[in-house]
C-alpha cells in the first residue's frame, strides 16, 4: 500500500512539474515546425512567428502561465520572438520544412495540445490574415507597439498574464 501512495506521489508530481515547466521559445517553435512539416502543411517564418504569439497567448488563457518566458517585440507586422526570427531568416518567405524528429513538449500532454491545437487552426491562413490577427486592439502587440511607438520594443510578458481573461 505504501508503495501504491508513493508511486501515486511521484506520479501527481510529475504531472505538476510538466505543468509548471517552462520550455523556450525556441523548443516550442521547433515543435510547430516539426508537426507542420510532418503533416504536409509547412509554415514561413511570418506564420510561425505569429502561431507562436497565438500558442503563448492561449496557453496563458487555458492555464494562467506562461509557455515560454522568451519575450516578443513588436515589430510593423506583429509580433516577432527574435532568436526564432533569427533561425529561420535565411529563408526568406519560403516555407520550412525541417523535420525535428522529438519534441521537448512529447512529455507535456497540457502544452502539446494547446501547441498543436493553435497551429492546426492558423498554419494554412494567410500570413497577411495572421498579421491582421495580431494586430487587434488591446492585444500585447498592439499595447506595445502604439502606432509604431514601440517599434521593436519588448512585448512585457505580463501583458499575456493581463490577456487571460479576455
Amino acid at each position: 500500500m505504501l508503495s501504491m501512495i508513493r508511486w501515486s506521489q511521484e506520479r501527481d508530481h510529475g504531472k505538476e512539474d510538466s505543468m509548471n515547466r517552462r520550455y523556450s521559445a525556441r523548443e516550442v517553435a521547433h515543435h510547430i515546425v516539426d508537426l507542420c512539416a510532418r503533416e504536409s502543411e509547412p509554415v514561413s517564418n511570418l506564420q510561425l512567428q505569429k502561431i507562436l504569439y497565438f500558442v503563448q497567448q492561449q496557453y496563458a488563457r487555458e492555464t494562467g502561465g506562461l509557455l515560454f518566458d522568451d519575450s516578443f517585440e513588436a515589430w510593423q507586422y506583429g509580433p516577432v520572438q527574435p532568436g526564432v526570427y533569427r533561425e529561420y531568416a535565411s529563408l526568406g518567405g519560403a516555407k520550412i520544412r525541417k523535420v525535428y524528429g522529438g519534441s521537448a513538449l512529447a512529455s507535456d500532454a497540457t502544452a502539446s495540445c494547446v501547441v498543436d491545437s493553435v497551429t492546426r487552426r492558423w498554419r494554412s491562413q494567410n500570413p497577411w490574415r495572421l498579421v491582421d490577427a495580431t494586430h487587434v486592439k488591446g492585444s500585447p502587440w498592439d499595447r506595445t507597439y502604439r502606432g509604431g511607438l514601440g517599434n521593436h520594443h519588448v512585448i512585457d510578458n505580463a501583458y499575456f498574464l493581463d490577456n487571460a481573461a479576455v
